[in-house]
């Protein structure tokens, strides 16, 4: 107890820290307005009150997503041209673009779409930049603890920016919410351009890396087989999410015969579960390595929803929805972790867009596969291949262990001797981080023991 006492207030330390709570900041209030926005606003006040009808919200959805998947690539090597700052800077400014072009909407329901995709393509600009300022200042040891804490942060931002539309009256006036939205982006821009500068502004991070101008020496590094193995991870990933989401009520309502109330109760312990995992997955990565606890974590998972796929009683439901979210929480922290751990290198916004697009293919391709699956083969069978998605994600994973940028042995014998630093270089290089001598200097004091990922 004792030693999980202290990891807490490890973890609590980090994400309580002036450094974190910036990252935090822009988190919540980006996320949670373009849930209310676009989940709340454009679907319920819109249609109800301007017209348009509700195919205007899907179809503005799919604008964002769309705007946003095609610019990501793209929005990385901005950051990497811009500065990473900048780069959030920009995003944000193009999110509040497009929320006040939603406001065109009042008049014809139908230019809810450009300025959709408009805020999409902020946010092709904002994740990339935010990561990469992130990767920048804070250290190795540091960063799935970090995205433990975001990953939490998104989840608030969920349920803040859907309470909101349980709160609020229906008859809420539709310029008001766009207001609420703007409100919000306003927030994470002031948290932005106030908090976060790097390890300029005191960070304790490694430097930023020197972008690169050729874009033939960035697809190169992009292919580099640790960097294809982690694309293949978050294309994985976001696929098996996605068909998740697809047969979400389907599940319950014709395998377990469930309503939606009663189904969101039996999976509230899962949740509750999950997000502790997500603390201590975060903690964990950072003190092991992260391949252990993707592989580990979405074996667990992929299990646990093999094994829903093959029950019908709710009784069931709760200890196994319980084990996925138990594995899936250990995992999650390490994957955002290591997008950081891998982009560090020249054009390193470049190389975080390019995981972002993978996984935005994936966010594109689940939801259809998962649909297509459902209607022809029923709801278990989109389990039954989830829990293979994950099961290739753990393979995955085991392949990325196997791939390193340098042989243990080789930065063992590097010149000094010091066993602090051997091991944080080792695990440094085997989670694909390219260091400099300051960077080396960096990781050094690091007590953290060494990760045999």
């Amino acid at each position: 107890m004792i030693a999980v006492a202290r990891l807490v207030l490890d973890w609590l330390r980090l994400v309580r820290s002036p450094r974190a709570r910036p990252y935090l900041a822009v988190t919540l209030f980006v996320d949670a307005a373009l849930v209310f926005v676009f989940l709340v606003a454009i679907q319920s006040y819109l249609p109800e009150q301007h017209g348009g009808g509700a195919s205007v919200a899907g179809y503005a959805l799919a604008a964002y997503g769309a705007a946003k998947l095609a610019g990501q690539l793209l929005g990385g090597r901005l950051t990497d041209w811009a500065g990473a700052r900048r780069g959030l800077l920009l995003g944000l400014a193009l999110n509040c673009l497009g929320q006040l072009a939603l406001l065109a909407a009042i008049a014809e329901p139908k230019a809810a779409l450009p300025a959709a995709a408009v805020y999409g393509l902020g946010g092709a600009l904002v994740w990339p930049a935010l990561y990469a300022l992130a990767a920048r200042e804070f250290a190795p040891p540091e960063r799935a603890t970090l995205t433990s804490g975001m990953t939490l942060t998104t989840g608030l931002a969920l349920a803040l920016g859907m309470a909101g539309g349980l709160l609020l009256p229906a008859d809420f006036p539709y310029v008001a919410a766009i207001a609420l939205g703007l409100g919000a982006l306003v927030l994470a821009t002031a948290a932005a351009a106030v908090g976060l500068g790097g390890a300029e502004a005191g960070g304790t991070g490694l430097p930023e890396p020197e972008a690169s101008i050729h874009l033939a020496g960035l697809a190169k590094s992009i292919m580099e087989p640790r960097r294809l193995g982690f694309s293949a991870v978050m294309l994985l990933q976001s696929m098996a999410f996605g068909a998740l989401v697809a047969v979400f009520r389907a599940w319950g309502r014709d395998l377990i015969g469930v309503s939606l109330r009663q189904e969101v109760l039996y999976l509230a312990p899962a949740a509750a579960v999950g997000a502790a995992a997500v603390v201590l997955g975060g903690l964990l990565s950072d003190r092991w390595g992260r391949t252990p606890l993707i592989g580990s974590g979405f074996l667990v998972g992929g299990v646990a929803v093999w094994g829903l796929a093959m029950v019908t009683s709710p009784a069931a439901v709760v200890p196994l929805a319980a084990m996925a979210g138990l594995g899936l929480g250990l995992a999650l922290p390490s994957v955002g972790a290591m997008s950081m751990d891998l982009s560090r290198t020249a054009g390193s916004g470049t190389v975080l867009g390019w995981f972002m697009t993978t996984e935005g293919l994936g966010h594109a391709a689940g939801p259809a596969l998962g649909a297509w699956l459902g209607a022809m083969e029923g709801p278990a069978s989109v389990l039954w291949m989830v829990g293979g998605l994950f099961g290739g994600i753990s393979l995955a994973a085991f392949l990325l262990s196997l791939w390193t940028n340098v042989s243990p042995e080789a930065v063992t014998a590097a010149p000094g001797g010091n066993p602090a630093l051997d091991a944080g270089l080792r695990r440094a290089e085997n989670q694909g981080i390219s260091l400099s001598a300051p960077g080396r200097a960096a990781i050094a004091p690091s007590p953290i023991p060494d990760a045999k990922d």
